[in-house]
């Protein structure tokens, strides 16, 4: 197949191993934006990561919470009432 293309072995693979890993990682990224977006960001990253599980992803949710913070895709935290006794 190299010989085919005139392109290396070496070149080949090297060429492969930097363009797969960002197509992996926007792939997380989307489906990371569906899961969240489609709960109104009250999924934090702890969910997003047993929900990504559960539809076959394997990520590491500290990968999760990376991207959630650099996508800022953290879930809303609702205001806290505070009653004077």
């Amino acid at each position: 197949m190299c010989g085919a293309a005139a392109v290396s072995r070496a070149g080949y693979y090297r060429e492969w191993e930097e363009r797969e890993p960002e197509e992996a990682e926007m792939a997380v990224k989307a489906e990371m934006q569906k899961i969240v977006l489609g709960h109104r960001r009250r999924y934090g990253y702890r969910r997003v990561t047993a929900e990504l599980h559960r539809q076959g992803m394997k990520v590491n949710h500290k990968r999760v919470l990376r991207i959630m913070r650099s996508d800022n895709l953290l879930a809303v935290r609702a205001a806290q009432v505070h009653s004077d006794d």
